[in-house]
């Protein structure tokens, strides 16, 4: 199922792609700002409220790295490289927080991204 798209996604998006410097992290391929072929991918769903806008369960990954790790054949090295990243302990907390009921606030998450973005 696909989630909408609304503006505290947008303004996630764009700080997760500042963070990763506008740069795959799988494949090292560095895109100009502002440009749309690098994704903000996260590793569970837009559809998991609890960790939507969560920066450790999202990476800026290029068009092509998104469908294979995100949507392909090479899932379980998404999840191998996550572990890698954040850690065992820090994964499994993650899985439960995107597992966890968490009521939609975009005006809240929205705030709490612009704070981000000050950073």
């Amino acid at each position: 199922m696909r989630t909408k798209i609304d503006k505290a996604d947008s303004l996630f998006s764009k700080y997760i792609k500042l963070r990763d410097n506008w740069t795959c992290t799988r494949c090292g391929t560095k895109y100009q700002e502002g440009d749309r072929g690098i994704h903000n991918s996260h590793y569970w769903g837009r559809g998991n409220e609890g960790t939507r806008f969560e920066p450790d369960n999202c990476t800026s990954l290029c068009y092509g790295c998104h469908r294979l790790w995100g949507h392909g054949d090479e899932k379980d090295l998404y999840k191998e490289w996550m572990i890698k990243k954040l850690g065992t302990r820090r994964f499994k907390s993650l899985e439960v927080q995107a597992r966890t009921y968490c009521k939609k606030d975009r005006k809240l998450a929205y705030l709490a991204i612009k704070e981000l973005m000050k950073v």
